[in-house]
């Protein structure tokens, strides 16, 4: 299953701005790849970084036990509050639409 990951930092710890942060992303940041390999997960697009203080990254899993592995094990979610949001292609969400009655 396809997954969209926000996320997103303060200024406070951005690592353009925080020494500590700055760090542990270089030392971390290069990893990503490797960390989604040994935990399931496959990086489909990202990290995009940009200056609103926010990444986003797409993955596929097929466990979310996975997906958080891979969260604590990249260590994005000690800087960052990280939403996951469950994602689909449209034209499987448009498969959906025949099983679904329309509202009005």
């Amino acid at each position: 299953m396809h997954f969209v990951l926000l996320a997103e930092h303060s200024p406070q710890t951005c690592p353009t701005a925080n020494a500590e942060v700055r760090a542990l992303v270089l030392e971390t940041g290069p990893s990503i790849p490797k960390v989604a390999e040994l935990t399931g997960v496959k990086i489909v697009a990202g990290p995009f970084v940009n200056r609103e203080h926010v990444s986003v990254v797409i993955v596929d899993t097929e466990r979310v036990a996975d997906l958080d592995r891979f969260l604590a094990e990249s260590r994005l979610s000690q800087w960052n509050s990280v939403r996951v949001l469950p994602s689909q292609t449209l034209e499987d969400a448009m498969k959906e639409f025949d099983n679904q009655p329309a509202l009005f």
